[in-house]
This record gives C-alpha cells, sequence and structure tokens, in this order.
C-alpha cells in the first residue's frame, strides 16, 4: 500500500515570515564568503559598503551595511515569494526541495537584482569612494581599476548570492516542516499546521483508527455556525482524535447586514459571500440540507442537492446554527405572488425584477401601467424592510433620471407598509421618526399601523381594504423556525425556536447546542429573548466553543451567555443613517459613514474588504448600474400578460412576438 503523504498548501502569512527570516539571516551569511574571499585575497570587502552609503549621501559603514541588509532582506521576499508561488511542484518541505528553490531564489535575484544594481549605481560610485579613500589615486585610475575587477567582482556575487539563497531555501523548508505551513490529507480532506500532528493523523486514525473519537456535527454556515467553527478549529488544531464536520444548505458565508445594496446593485454579489470551505481547515464540509435529526439516536440525516441522495451522520456533539426561514403567517397568495429579501439569490433577483419593470415602463405609453409597474411595494417596517425600500427607491430613481428617459418622476412610488405605529422600533421613537423623514423626504411613502392581508400578480390588498395595484411587491414582514428545528423532541417557544440553557444547551441533551436564530436564548437583564442579529449570533458562538471544548476536555460546562447589544444601526438612503451606539442617538451622514466602517471592517476576509470598499468608491463616483444578468429564459404567457394589460394588447404584444 502507498504510504499516506499530505499535500503541501501555500499559506501567505507564514510564508512570508519564513522567507523574512530566511532572507535576514542570508543577508548576514553572505558576508561569510565575503569574508573568507578578503582574508585570504586581501580584498576589501567593506568598500562595497561605504558605496552604498555613499549613495544615499553618507560616509557612515554602519549606514551602509544597514542599507546592504535592508535591502536584500526585501528583495528577498518579493523574490522568494514569487518563486514560491511559481514553483509550486516543489513541496518545500523538503530539505532537498529547499536547497533548490534557494539555489534558483539566488540566481534569480542575481540577474534581475545585482547586476543592474552593480551596473548602474555600485561601479560609478566605487570609483569616487576609492579616490577618497587613497588620495593619490586618480579618478580614472580608480575607474580602471574598477573595470579590471569587474569579472572577479561578477564571480563574488555570484557565490555571495548562491549562499543567501541556499540559507533562504534552508531556512524556509526547516521552518515550514517545523512549524507548519498547511499540511492537508486528502483521504479525509482536512489540513494541519504542522508535520508532526499530520503524523500522529495518519498513525491514529489511518493505521490504527483510535477508538476514541470524538464527534462534532455543526449545521448551519452563517455567522453561528462558522463562529462556531473557526474557533473549535483553533482550539483542536492538534487533537488528532477529534472530528469536526458542517453541513450547510449554501457553499459561502452571506454577510447580511449588505444583502439590501445586492438588491441595488451597489456590491457585487460575491463580494459579501465567503466560501465555507475558506474556514473549513480541520472540518469536512457538505452542502446538503437537514432532512431530519434524530436527538436520541445522535443521527442526523442530510440530502444532496445535485441528486437527492441522503446520508446519515453521526455526532457526539450537536451544534444547531440553521438560522431561520422568512415568515408568511400562513399566508399563500403573499407567499406566492411577493419576493423575499433573504438569501443572496433573493436579493439578484429583486434587482434583475426592479431593471425588467424599468425597461417594460420605458417602453410603456399607457399612463396607468406604467404607474403600476413602478410602483414597490415592501412589507415590514424593521431594518431589513426600511434598507431595502431605501435601497430601492434610490435605485429607481436615479437609473430613471439617468437612463429611463420615457419614465416621469412622478409616476415613481417606493410604498413602505409597517404593522407599527413607527418603523425602525428597534431604535427607538426620536430614530425611528428620523428616518422616517429621512426616507420619505427622499420618496417613500410610509403606510403605518396597517398590515397586508392578500396580494395577486400586480396587486396588494391591506386590512384597511385599500388595494394598491403594483408591479413588485417585497415581503420583509418576519421570520419563520426552520421545520426540522421546530419538530425536534424537546423543549420550544411559542414560534418553535428550541429553549436552551444559560450554557446554550438543550436542557434534556447536554450535548447539543444551539443559538441563533433557531434558538430562544434569555437576556438575564430583561428577562426576554435576545434578537436574532448577526452580533448576538457572534458572540454566541464563542460562549459555545468554549464550552464545547470544556466538555470534551472533561472539564465542567460553566461558561454562560451574557451580552449587552452594543449598539444597532441602519443605513437609510444614500449617505443618511441612524445608529444607537452605547446609548448615545447618532443620525445622518455620521451614522451612515459607522455604518460603513463597522460592517466593512467585520467582512470575513481582507479580499472581501478590498473588494466592497472599491464597489463603494465607484458608486460614489460613477451611475448605477443597470447591467441585467439573466440565467433563465424568459418567456411570455397568456396568463401574465393578462395581468397587466388588457386582452386586445395581449393579442398585440403575441402577433409581435411570434
Amino acid at each position: 500500500m502507498k504510504e499516506l503523504q499530505p499535500r503541501v498548501d501555500f499559506y501567505l502569512r507564514k510564508e512570508v515570515f519564513f522567507v523574512t527570516l530566511g532572507s535576514i539571516l542570508g543577508a548576514f551569511v553572505m558576508f561569510v564568503p565575503r569574508t573568507l574571499l578578503d582574508i585570504s585575497l586581501g580584498k576589501e570587502y567593506y568598500i562595497t559598503w561605504l558605496v552604498f552609503a555613499h549613495a544615499i549621501g553618507s560616509n557612515s559603514i554602519i549606514v551602509g551595511i544597514s542599507i546592504h541588509v535592508f535591502v536584500a532582506t526585501i528583495i528577498g521576499i518579493i523574490g522568494g515569494l514569487i518563486l514560491y508561488r511559481a514553483l509550486k511542484v516543489l513541496n518545500i518541505s523538503k530539505i532537498s526541495n529547499g536547497i533548490i528553490f534557494g539555489i534558483i531564489s539566488g540566481i534569480v535575484v542575481f540577474v534581475i537584482f545585482f547586476i543592474p544594481i552593480n551596473q548602474f549605481l555600485l561601479a560609478p560610485n566605487m570609483a569616487e569612494v576609492l579616490t577618497q579613500l587613497d588620495p593619490k589615486m586618480t579618478f580614472l585610475e580608480s575607474t580602471d581599476f574598477v573595470q579590471k575587477n569587474y569579472t572577479q567582482t561578477v564571480i563574488d556575487g555570484v557565490v555571495s548570492h548562491l549562499v543567501w539563497g541556499i540559507t533562504v531555501g534552508m531556512t524556509s523548508s526547516v521552518l515550514t516542516t517545523k512549524f507548519g505551513a498547511r499540511y492537508r490529507c486528502h483521504t479525509c480532506d482536512i489540513q494541519f499546521s504542522k508535520i508532526p500532528t499530520f503524523e500522529k493523523h495518519k498513525k491514529y486514525i489511518h493505521d490504527n483508527p483510535s477508538p476514541l473519537m470524538k464527534r462534532i456535527l455543526i449545521l448551519g454556515g452563517g455567522f453561528a455556525g462558522t463562529g462556531v467553527l473557526r474557533r473549535i478549529q483553533d482550539a483542536f488544531e492538534d487533537y488528532v482524535d477529534v472530528d469536526i464536520r458542517l453541513v450547510a444548505e449554501d457553499n459561502f458565508l452571506l454577510f447580511t447586514p449588505m444583502l439590501p445594496e445586492i438588491s441595488s446593485g451597489t456590491i457585487e454579489p460575491r463580494h459579501i459571500t465567503t466560501p465555507v470551505r475558506t474556514f473549513c481547515k480541520r472540518a469536512k464540509f457538505y452542502e446538503a440540507t437537514v432532512d431530519s435529526i434524530s436527538l436520541k439516536e445522535k443521527r442526523v440525516t442530510i440530502v444532496r442537492p445535485f441528486d437527492l441522495k441522503k446520508t446519515e451522520l453521526q455526532y457526539d456533539y450537536l451544534v444547531l446554527a440553521m438560522g431561520s426561514r422568512t415568515n408568511f403567517f400562513g399566508n399563500k397568495n403573499i407567499e406566492k405572488y411577493s419576493m423575499t429579501i433573504k438569501t443572496l439569490g433573493d436579493a439578484m433577483h429583486i434587482r434583475n425584477h426592479i431593471l425588467t419593470m424599468l425597461e417594460s415602463a420605458d417602453q410603456e405609453d399607457d399612463p396607468n401601467i406604467q404607474s403600476k409597474l413602478m410602483t414597490f411595494v415592501v412589507a415590514g417596517g424593521g431594518f431589513s424592510g426600511v434598507e431595502t425600500v431605501s435601497e430601492i427607491n434610490d435605485f429607481v430613481r436615479e437609473s430613471a433620471e439617468n437612463f429611463y428617459r420615457n419614465i416621469d418622476n412622478d409616476k415613481i412610488r417606493a410604498i413602505l407598509v409597517s404593522a407599527g405605529e413607527k418603523i425602525l422600533p428597534e431604535v427607538g421613537p426620536e430614530l425611528g421618526d428620523f428616518a422616517a423623514k429621512a426616507i420619505e423626504k427622499a420618496g417613500v411613502e410610509i403606510i403605518s399601523k396597517t398590515k397586508i392581508v392578500d396580494a395577486g400578480k400586480d396587486f396588494v390588498v391591506l386590512d384597511n381594504q385599500e388595494t394598491i395595484s403594483c408591479g413588485t411587491i417585497i415581503w420583509a414582514g418576519g421570520v419563520a423556525i426552520d421545520p426540522v428545528i421546530s419538530k425536534l423532541e424537546c423543549e420550544h417557544d411559542k414560534i418553535g425556536r428550541v429553549t436552551v440553557d444559560g450554557q446554550l444547551r438543550l436542557r434534556q441533551y447536554t450535548n447539543v447546542f444551539a443559538l441563533g436564530d433557531c434558538a430562544s436564548i434569555n437576556d438575564i437583564h430583561s428577562g426576554k429573548p435576545y434578537p436574532p442579529t448577526a452580533q448576538h449570533a457572534i458572540r454566541e458562538a464563542r460562549t459555545v466553543a468554549e464550552n464545547l471544548v470544556a466538555s470534551i476536555n472533561g472539564q465542567n460546562v460553566t461558561q454562560r451567555f451574557t451580552y449587552k447589544t452594543k449598539g444597532t444601526m441602519a443605513k437609510i438612503g444614500r449617505r443618511t443613517g441612524v445608529a444607537v451606539l452605547m446609548g448615545k442617538h447618532v443620525s445622518g451622514l455620521v451614522a451612515w459613514a459607522i455604518w460603513r466602517w463597522y460592517y466593512l471592517t467585520n467582512l470575513p476576509t481582507r479580499e472581501k474588504m478590498i473588494r466592497v470598499a472599491l464597489d463603494w468608491l465607484v458608486d460614489f463616483f460613477a451611475k448605477r448600474d443597470i447591467t441585467r444578468l439573466r440565467n433563465l429564459k424568459e418567456e411570455f404567457n397568456e396568463e401574465d400578460l393578462k395581468s397587466r394589460v388588457s386582452s386586445q394588447e395581449v393579442s398585440t404584444v403575441k402577433s409581435e412576438i411570434e
């Protein structure tokens, strides 16, 4: 049987550190052959350091040495990393490959760096320095001396850079082997940061499986699930007898606070999504839906989306972080005819639909039909509803002004229907009033203390019997619990969330933890459940991770969850927002800037921060992009057309299509 070997993956932070150390060490070690040559051949290499110093107007040899070391280190880091990435075929954890890598690095740096520097910097300054050291020597004599010794200088440079390169390669190789980059077991699809840990994994999992394996299963790939995953992976990094698995419906973590900006095209969809596999270092990931959970048998059945194949996963410890679903409160018509703003697909669908309405309205001559197409109804006076209607209102009005010149501004209606007396009750009445005035000033109509009780393809019915003709209905009116969670044989609250103790464990099953939207977690200060927000899910993940680690290590689970909300924020249009921070009320441009800064810095990776920041920068200077990307062919049918135009117009449109 072929011996199991790890696959070495590149890990930027550690490799930068390893190459940096190797380059600094190499910058000093390369002086060794120079010193030996000076002693044996009577040369004076220190003159080179004086030349470096002279190039910046100094006569100090210390300055020259510092410049030499600094330049060698910087060039080494840049050149070393580029070569490391280019030479992927070299497993640098092997000393022999490290030496090969070092030789190539030394030669490349010599050709690209040393020869040009020697030709254009060292040689011209060398003659001047020699005349300063020996006043009897003329400038022509010193120049002639430099030219005669050019070949020897090149040979010395080759030797020095090879010594430097081999030092970099061997140092990086030793450090990578000892402290690790990313050593992946391709059989288990998990990785380790140290070779010794991988060897232990190979011994106790593959060669002689351990009967003491502890299996952790996390259900959910949102803030709660990935938060727990990232922390327990760090804690169990060197534990080869701990198996971690994560199941999620999507293969990405969605940064939901920025979802409304996807619906207006301000941010590109992939820029607020991070692949779950990015976080899965010591964990195996399954993109699947959860079909059933048996708490008594410690078994979870999942369904693969491609072919609906079912797989059973056993666990010793279970983490429930499955989030929530959109709640239509049993109204089938609203569920059928409205769009939601819960997932990335929802936001993308809303944007495409809005552009369809704009394109259709721009071609429409009948003012009544155009008004209907340009009426957008959003249900829900909370964060999701207010931020969505604000984004849509700005997007539609700006797009109509810049691109759709057949649509008058007075034909556009963005309507927010709120069941409460005030919108944004989470920020209090004062800021709620500010938000209402701000979005009304921007053109949004607010219908408060009202509910949508029915809907059709092009209308909504309010509980006051008013009917609004519209081309768009967006439902942001509430959340419901996944039936898999609400049907579990354990305690639930009145809306179906599982109830947990202070340590976030199910009371009947102490090996099962629950957090996020699917868990009812009481605030000991207010006696009410914590709200289902991202900031709470992130803090709950810390508590679950600490208690999970303690439980697996045989310690008492004592960490209680308690958290006082730092604040709440909402963006209510272009450069306007409201926020409650540490009890202080902030509104307008300052609140908007704080909102953007806070959520930008909380994106999971630096790459996403940069991409979102660039999206915002482009949006600040450029017009909104009205490109519509379809992934399904749109077809006309008579039933859809009848809902918007008369039967005579249907015949006309059908004949034009034919």
